[in-house]
């Protein structure tokens, strides 16, 4: 899936203060001219600067600095790469705090109030390559309005169609009404946003349509990883139960799958209509609810082309785990132990956080390694422990071997490797549950 329309404009500035002017105005007056609101480009241009000026103190003059401002339809991603060796991601934590009396904390004040400021953050550290930082704002759309939603009716015939922007809009609507009770992508609460995924290309999405227009069901894929596609749905709005039009909408989406070079199809939220016999499950998470007992989700995986093979990384605590699933899935896979043989490591670790609020569910993922990883854990559990959130998610990617380090942390803290998502990142991703933080 390529992007569409993903401009980009660039700038190749020295780390010097006196261009901080230039700098700030490049990345305002770009994040608009690539679909922003002024008050989301005035967030991301907030956290821009902090993240220059940040560099400007730790860096010589003339170290180069370069800039790059690119649009993906519902967002603006602003991507800073630098050589500096000792730029310390500790403040991007979510944990991080500021204490007036510690002149450190106060030097990383910057990079805090930059964290705070976009949706999403990545970083990318490559030995000989420098650092690259991105930064991601989305643009702000509003809610659907749930009154406008038609009552929809079962098709006695029907074609598979890919929507126009008006359609994608319904389908969203009808998700959401149909589909409260099920775990659903939540870009289908903002219809504004899911059009422009679909016309910037981060997703597609099938249609079942009746001649005269009317809507019975819908489904939604996009890349995963490098390559593995996900998909969600089929999502069927009043039909009968011997429809065949479940079926139809995958055929749809396998269809243009094999055209690519996708080695897997993986569905991580399926509904009850998901033709299951043409997947193999891959294993269940369980989602905690503040009302009723847990619900158990079931992730499915459909091999689209034979499995070239691959070799990952694993801490020997995960060894056995994996070793079963491979089996299992008869994935030819080559395991490679991480070991600890006294090298020297980096002081801080860094954690992403992904909040899903609607559901209770958080998602933390490694960005940096550090000797902290143990307590950084810890620290991110006792803070998510009083945000109510009781679904609580860890994701690594084999093909890092720092990301297995966190593995003896995420055990002892109560974490259970869950699922394997083939080639779902760089290469396998494994996620860890944690059952209740409240406990």
């Amino acid at each position: 899936m390529n992007l569409k329309n993903n401009r980009e404009v660039l700038l190749s500035v020295a780390a010097d203060s006196v261009f901080l002017p230039l700098v700030t105005s490049f990345v305002e007056n770009g994040a608009i001219g690539l679909g922003l609101g002024r008050a989301e480009a005035m967030s991301l241009t907030l956290a821009a600067e902090e993240i220059f000026s940040y560099l400007c103190q730790i860096a010589s003059p003339d170290e180069m600095v370069e800039i790059r401002c690119s649009g993906g339809g519902y967002y603006v991603r602003a991507v800073f790469h630098f050589s500096v060796e000792d730029f310390n991601m500790r403040a991007f934590n979510l944990t991080t705090s500021v204490s007036v009396d510690d002149e450190a904390s106060l030097e990383e004040m910057g990079l805090l109030i930059a964290s705070r400021t976009v949706e999403r953050f990545q970083v990318l550290k490559e030995r000989g390559k420098g650092v690259q930082l991105t930064l991601i704002k989305e643009k702000k759309y509003p809610s659907s309005d749930e009154d406008t939603v038609p009552t929809a009716m079962p098709l006695k015939e029907f074609s598979i169609q890919e929507p126009n922007p008006e359609e994608m809009k319904l389908l969203a609507l009808l998700v959401s009404r149909h589909y409260q009770d099920l775990i659903t992508p939540d870009f289908f609460e903002y219809p504004g946003k899911f059009v422009d995924m679909v016309e910037g290309g981060e997703c597609r999405a099938a249609m079942a349509l009746a001649p005269d227009g009317h809507l019975g069901g819908g489904i939604i894929w996009r890349w995963a990883g490098l390559k593995t596609v996900e998909c969600f749905g089929p999502y069927l709005f009043n039909q009968d139960p011997d429809s065949s039009i479940p079926e139809s909408l995958l055929e749809n989406c396998l269809g243009h799958i094999a055209k690519t070079h996708a080695v897997g199809l993986i569905n991580r939220y399926p509904t009850g209509d998901l033709p299951k016999e043409h997947f193999e499950p891959l294993g269940s998470l369980t989602i905690f609810q503040q009302d009723g007992p847990p619900t158990s989700l079931t992730a499915y995986f459909r091999q689209m082309q034979e499995d070239p093979g691959t070799s990952v990384w694993s801490h020997p605590e995960l060894e056995g785990f994996l070793q079963g699933e491979f089996s299992r899935l008869v994935l030819p896979r080559e395991i490679r132990l991480v070991k600890d043989l006294g090298e020297t490591k980096t002081r801080f670790s860094v954690l992403s956080t992904e909040f899903d609020r609607s559901q209770n569910m958080v998602t933390l993922r490694p960005i940096g390694p550090g000797m902290d990883a143990g307590e950084n854990l810890a620290n991110h559990l006792k803070l998510l422990s009083r945000e109510s959130l009781l679904s609580v998610f860890f994701e690594i990617d084999l093909a890092e071997p720092w990301h297995t380090e966190f593995t003896p942390a995420l055990l002892k803290h109560g974490f259970t490797p869950r699922l394997v998502l083939p080639y779902a990142g760089k290469s396998d991703m494994v996620i860890f549950q944690l059952g209740d933080v409240a406990e």
